[in-house]
């Protein structure tokens, strides 16, 4: 698995305080990079999730994208806790206040292109190494990506709205879809009609991209008509990567 190109450091391994998480090298070290930034509860929770997901690709993919989501929140000087129980739920993200009383939520979804055209593309690719295809041949993706955002919109509504926080869902896109945020995720929410954020109670989404020079790239799109606003900052993670 490998979701970005930049190589990090990764040092003595012995001086790796889990071992060795990941088999291939970059992502192990990119893992504890992330780690840098949250607290060591949430460190062993994402630990024992790799380890139970080695051997399910997809799975340790989304995990790893939660992690970077939180790393960046981290970032932007959010205090946080993953996985944290909330009256038996436990959203991805919950964003905490000095006394450790959330105060908002943060939900991540990764968002892939539909099965009968991936299927498509690994033929091609078992064959040549290479594959040519429409991203929308099968499925409109704009409309299953605002889809996936509706259904999480939904589905921490009733925790939202009795503890009153506010609510952002983070979504990553696979590069195999490569929907641009500006023109193709963007209208979907602020349309006046029929858009996401005239019809919800979520504060935002955050839109995530993995660029070229190995980092990740955060844009928020905010609510203005959110009853609880969530105020979250563009930028990039990890900050010193190469």
């Amino acid at each position: 698995m490998l979701l970005f190109v930049v190589m990090y450091d990764t040092g003595d391994s012995n001086k790796m305080k889990y071992g060795q998480i990941s088999a291939d090298r970059s992502t192990n070290a990119f893992i504890y990079c992330c780690f840098e930034y949250i607290c060591e509860d949430d460190q062993r929770k994402f630990v024992r999730k790799f380890h139970e997901q080695q051997h399910v690709s997809d799975q340790i993919k989304h995990t790893l994208m939660e992690l970077v989501l939180g790393a960046y929140l981290s970032s932007c000087d959010m205090k946080l806790r993953y996985d944290y129980a909330i009256n038996s739920e436990t959203p991805d993200w919950c964003i905490l206040d000095d006394r450790s009383a959330v105060i908002g939520i943060v939900e991540m979804t990764n968002f892939h292109i539909d099965k009968a055209t991936d299927n498509e593309i690994e033929k091609q690719r078992s064959v040549k190494r290479s594959a040519v295809y429409w991203r929308d041949g099968n499925k409109n993706n704009v409309d299953r990506a605002h889809g996936r955002l509706r259904e999480k919109a939904d589905k921490y509504k009733h925790l939202i709205e009795k503890l009153r926080v506010p609510y952002a869902i983070a979504i990553f896109a696979d590069y195999k879809v490569a929907l641009d945020f500006r023109e193709e995720l963007l209208p979907g929410l602020v349309d006046e009609n029929s858009g996401l954020f005239g019809r919800s109670e979520i504060s935002g989404v955050l839109n995530i991209e993995n660029n070229v020079k190995g980092k990740y790239s955060f844009r928020y799109a905010t609510n203005s008509n959110a009853i609880r606003p969530l105020a979250i900052r563009n930028g990039s993670f990890p900050p010193d990567a190469i």
